[in-house]
């Protein structure tokens, strides 16, 4: 007993070790002070379903499974976290995370440094981060992995496979090759190869101007830190819908249900300003549709998509659509210019121009701002406030005044 008791006391302080970073203190997550008015979390959105697969079935007479019983659960709802500080200015700002992520990316850095969410509060502004639906706290619809097995079991192998979702999920290497650097020499795995960051001595890809890649910005000290925020796209686990003026017309799960919530909570906020990223770039696109769908298309008050899908037909919407809607598309370093966000940023002014839409529609290019290095989580970089500023500083210049 006495040997059991020292070797679980060793795996606490092993824990304890792993928990609090190895021993090192607690470092301070936000920057200065802020005096709130407000905070707090919701869902929004979600619908009922009645299914007899809710829960695994109890067991019945001699093991067999008992007959299944019809309930309801909810699903597709949205979580939402929020915080209003006294100095309140300008609109409130929803910002939305990308594929395999949270609302933990914006909410600090892996290395311990305040993330775009507190900060963007302590610089007067509500701030309301979410959970995409079904993901993270949002929650799943785990009823069609139950079905699924249940029709495994009753020897219905082919609607059983037809009921598995597609789980889509970045690796952990799959991240660090995606965005912050290469996976050296050329064919090897994470097993046998080794990951080098953008700028290092091992990475090949160069510019396209020929000039070697500037050095990464991304913590990647804190690599692991970052891997343990990955999480499944369970929104597979939800349906599609239809959109008859998208091209194609066929939405996937993703861009079904988050944009129905996020115009929900637009219409609840009486107004906001929406900054999307990756994944969710097209999301933001397809929520404009939405609201202009209801009629309250004036309630967008900006849209900032960073590194995401800009496309207009895809989303069913056309530049004029943009006429009263400030509207800009964010680049970082490593990822090439899109054709399709600069596109649509030139519909947008040509409108403009001609005197057809009073808002401004910007492509910025941090790289070719002076700002070197930034990857795609570039809310998590070294130097994520300095990129808070520009969307601030842009969304203070081209956006409305709050009445």
């Amino acid at each position: 007993m006495k040997r059991e008791a020292a070797a679980f006391a060793i795996a606490l302080i092993a824990l304890g070790g792993i928990v609090a970073g190895q021993g090192q203190t607690q470092k301070k997550f936000t920057g200065g002070r802020v005096t709130l008015e407000d905070q707090g979390s919701f869902f929004i959105g979600g619908v009922t379903k009645v299914t007899e697969f809710a829960t695994v079935p109890p067991a019945g007479p001699a093991g067999a499974a008992a007959a299944p019983v019809p309930q309801q659960i909810t699903i597709g709802q949205m979580y939402v976290q929020f915080q209003i500080p006294a100095n309140q200015s300008g609109w409130p700002v929803i910002m939305v995370h990308g594929s395999t992520h949270t609302g933990a990316a914006l909410e600090s850095t892996p290395d311990g440094r305040e993330g775009w969410y507190p900060y963007f509060v302590r610089k007067g502004v509500a701030t309301y981060v979410v959970d995409q639906s079904g993901r993270g706290r949002s929650g799943f619809d785990q009823s069609v992995l139950l079905e699924a097995k249940a029709r495994a079991l009753a020897g219905d192998s082919k609607r059983a496979a037809d009921l598995i979702p597609n789980f889509g999920r970045i690796t952990d290497n799959g991240a660090w090759t995606a965005w912050f650097g290469h996976l050296v020499p050329a064919g090897s795995n994470v097993t046998n190869g080794k990951l080098v960051v953008h700028g290092d001595a091992g990475d090949a890809e160069k510019n396209p101007d020929g000039t070697p890649h500037a050095a990464t910005l991304f913590p990647t000290d804190a690599a692991a830190e970052y891997y343990k925020q990955l999480v499944p796209n369970a929104e597979a686990t939800l349906t599609g819908s239809t959109c008859a003026t998208c091209q194609p017309q066929a939405l996937s799960p993703a861009n079904t249900w988050t944009p129905q919530n996020l115009a929900l909570l637009v219409e609840r906020l009486g107004g906001a300003i929406v900054a999307t990223h990756s994944q969710s770039g097209i999301m933001g696109h397809h929520m404009i549709r939405i609201l202009k769908e209801r009629g309250h298309l004036d309630l967008v008050k900006g849209l900032i998509t960073i590194e995401g899908g800009c496309s207009l037909p895809n989303s069913g919407l056309t530049a004029a659509d943009f006429d009263r809607i400030p509207y800009l598309a964010l680049k970082g370093d490593y990822t090439a210019t899109s054709a399709q966000c600069q596109e649509t940023v030139d519909a947008i002014n040509q409108r403009r121009a001609q005197k057809l839409g009073s808002t401004k529609a910007d492509y910025l290019k941090l790289d070719e701002m002076g700002m070197p290095g930034v990857t795609h989580m570039m809310m998590l970089d070294r130097r994520n406030l300095e990129i808070a500023d520009v969307m601030l500083n842009w969304t203070a210049k081209n956006t409305s005044k709050r009445r």
